[in-house]
């Protein structure tokens, strides 16, 4: 009955059977017991603000940029930002986002980063 509904998504026979036998011992919650370890003190409701500001304040601030900033794991910066915030991808390179540029430039190889950044102002200007 359940996989006519849920098709993948629904519970497996085991897990089934594995809370049913916890219930059957005397359990009467569904949320996770209290374990040993580490706990997650990264990704608080604090830092979750701080970053929502940074954000905000500075669009185009690399992920290192923050982790320096910041000092917190790139991971977590990640995590915040993906999950926590919904940002995939905080913003494309620019140079995707200027596709007859891109294909007046391909196949050109540049010396440096002044030269390379020269070609693209000439093709910027040259372009209507």
């Amino acid at each position: 009955m359940l996989m006519k509904v849920y098709w993948d998504n629904a519970v497996k026979k085991p897990a089934v059977y594995m809370w049913a036998t916890h219930f059957y011992e005397g359990r009467e919650s569904i949320t996770d017991e209290e374990r040993s370890g580490r706990p997650a003190t990264s990704r608080t409701e604090e830092n979750i603000a701080k970053f929502r500001q940074i954000v905000r304040e500075h669009r185009r601030l690399a992920v290192r940029d923050t982790v320096v900033q910041e000092n917190i794991d790139r991971k977590t910066v990640r995590k915040i930002l993906s999950k926590e915030l919904d940002m995939r991808k905080v913003y494309p390179t620019d140079f995707f986002l200027f596709p007859k540029i891109k294909e007046t430039l391909k196949g050109t190889h540049f010396n440096d980063t002044g030269d390379t950044r020269s070609n693209k102002m000439e093709a910027l200007n040259a372009s209507p």
